[in-house]
């Protein structure tokens, strides 16, 4: 059986990916495909069931503001339930887990994928994290990440024509998913220097310096603040400075 995997919204660029289509072609293939939902939960709806998924993954850390070590998490389609073998067998998996039996019977719905206790302490900090979401429709969160996202656009095109920059995300809203990523040759410096002005960007080699929107919090004004923060910075080359310019280990 072949698998297409593929992340619903491309990590560096921003791009999104028809969900429906590929998932249709993929199938008419013999395919199964899994998506990666690490973009995309939290900042849009994901219509898993009516695009006919077979299997999904994501992390509760980025938009989900689960913080570092938060868990991840695992879809899989019903008609997949039976069927699906989870490799890494553990306690909570099993049917009975407290029959304590010496052989392994698989939960018989999405329990068996899970193995032992997951970690406490980042479970607790997603769950709490989590109840921001209560009573937010995700059409409404999608619609404000749109404009968030087209604001950006819009200051970046006005405000840094000349500067070097370039729009390395879909123009198209429907082609995008919450993040906008610019592409500078200084990139990495670039981003750095708005760090230390408390704008957290973040960079991806060779050239791509990419923001996010997480539309729960994220403000109108922040995108102006950003954008001016930004030029300034490209204006006065504030970021040609050896404290910006040296690697660190993470980018």
């Amino acid at each position: 059986m072949a698998i297409v995997s593929l992340t619903h919204v491309n990590y560096k660029s921003g791009k999104r990916y028809d969900m429906e289509a590929v998932t249709r072609k993929a199938h008419a293939a013999g395919a199964l495909v899994v998506w990666d939902l690490c973009h995309s939960a939290g900042a849009m709806p994901v219509a898993l069931n009516a695009c006919q998924a077979d299997f999904a993954v994501g992390c509760g850390y980025k938009y989900l503001n689960g913080g570092p070590g938060a868990p991840a998490f695992v879809f899989v389609a019903k008609r997949h339930l039976v069927d699906v073998r989870q490799p890494l067998t553990g306690w909570h998996g099993h049917a009975t887990p407290f029959a304590f039996e010496h052989e392994y019977s698989p939960h018989a719905a999405i329990d068996r994928m899970l193995t032992g206790t997951a970690p406490q302490l980042g479970l607790i900090a997603l769950e709490s994290a989590l109840t921001a979401f209560d009573g937010v429709d995700l059409d409404s969160l999608r619609a404000k990440s749109v404009e968030l996202c087209e604001l950006f656009i819009r200051l970046a095109d006005q405000e840094l024509d000349g500067l070097g920059c370039a729009l390395a995300t879909p123009r198209e809203a429907s082609e995008r998913g919450s993040q906008v990523s610019l592409a500078h040759e200084a990139g990495y410096a670039i981003v750095q220097a708005l760090i230390a002005r408390n704008i957290i960007g973040d960079f991806r080699a060779p050239d791509i310096m990419r923001f996010g929107f997480a539309p729960l919090y994220v403000r109108y004004v922040d995108i102006w603040d950003a954008i001016a923060a930004l030029k300034d910075i490209l204006t006065t080359r504030a970021w040609d400075a050896p404290k910006f310019l040296s690697r660190k280990s993470v980018t």
